[in-house]
């Protein structure tokens, strides 16, 4: 997902079909305005075409642009999903799907920090497992909040296990 509430989210694909809209039920569930409850579908088959489907959403489905009823996705295209939801298809592994240390703009030790929250460390208990003092962990933390854009904890444990960092 690159734009909308759910930007950063990686959903892997395999074959068969996957339904996107608002609805719990979806296999993509997005929150964002003017998305229809069962909003479009991604359906693969066994000889790994993809083709995404607009099932008569309200503010349409968009590839690279284009308002579509029905296409072959392509690595790269960009799909709009009502008017704020934007996801990239590309063809990765479910190996190379996870980011390596090199993609996170963090340090090691700020990311082995982020790692220790995501499990639910206190900075307390962060601090002690790192030896590190509870200051220092307290600047990492905001330093990673800044860096990130985040608002705080809860928000940098669901970046670490969106992005398979943990």
């Amino acid at each position: 997902m690159l734009s909308g509430n759910a930007a950063g989210k990686v959903l892997p694909l395999t074959t068969g079909s996957t339904l996107i809209g608002r609805s719990e039920k979806a296999d993509l569930t997005l929150t964002d305005d003017g998305i229809s409850r069962r909003h479009a579908k991604i359906a693969i088959s066994e000889d790994g075409i993809v083709n995404l489907i607009d099932l008569d959403s309200t503010n349409g489905t968009f590839v690279n642009g284009a308002r579509i009823d029905m296409v072959i996705l392509r690595e790269g295209d960009r799909v709009q999903i009502g008017p704020e939801a934007t996801v990239q298809f590309v063809y990765k592994s479910r190996e190379a799907l996870a980011p390596t240390a090199e993609e996170v703009p963090l340090s090691k030790r700020e990311l082995e920090v982020a790692r220790l929250v995501a499990e639910g460390l206190t900075s307390q208990e962060v601090a002690t497992e790192l030896g590190i003092s509870p200051r220092t962990v307290t600047t990492h933390l905001s330093n990673i909040y800044d860096r990130l854009g985040l608002p705080g904890r809860a928000a940098l444990a669901r970046y670490v296990v969106q992005r398979g960092l943990c």
